[in-house]
């Protein structure tokens, strides 16, 4: 399933399905002119037009594409998380690297592409033989002081 997650511009609290962990809203993502919404399940849909169960209106500025995988702890990552990244394909590569943005360029490739913060893109192939693990320690919409040298 593709899912979004967005900052909402409006308070949530009075919405009744609104999947919302403090920062981020969790749903399905409608791009209308510079706006954006995440929303909920269609609750009807038909010739005139779809209405979803609910929505609400996020900054375009922070919508985030669920990438289908999951960190060491169970958490989705998402386009926009900085991760460490852990991968035993040798004996030199046990050690966590650079913390790293999972980057849009994951999308639409054989293997997983992760911009390192101080150098260029790095291609770490996700092969059945690697065990590349991941922890999520942070997004670059609320955790900037990451991204700092």
């Amino acid at each position: 399933m593709i899912k979004f997650r967005g900052i909402p511009l409006e308070d949530t609290s009075d919405i009744d399905g609104v999947e919302f962990d403090g920062t981020f809203v969790y749903g399905n993502y409608i791009k209308y002119g510079e706006g954006a919404l995440i929303v909920g399940n269609a609750v009807q849909a038909d010739e005139d037009g779809c209405w979803p169960s609910w929505w609400v209106p996020v900054n375009p500025d922070t919508v985030e594409q669920f990438t289908s995988l999951k960190d060491v702890n169970g958490i989705d990552i998402y386009v926009g998380d900085i991760v460490k990244v852990w991968s035993d394909v040798s004996e030199l590569t046990i050690e966590p690297t650079v913390n790293q943005i999972v980057s849009e360029d994951f999308f639409g490739k054989t293997g997983m592409f992760l911009k390192p913060l101080r150098a260029h893109v790095i291609e770490l192939c996700l092969h059945d033989s690697w065990n590349n693990k991941f922890e999520i320690i942070g997004n670059v919409h609320t955790n900037p002081e990451l991204l700092e040298d």
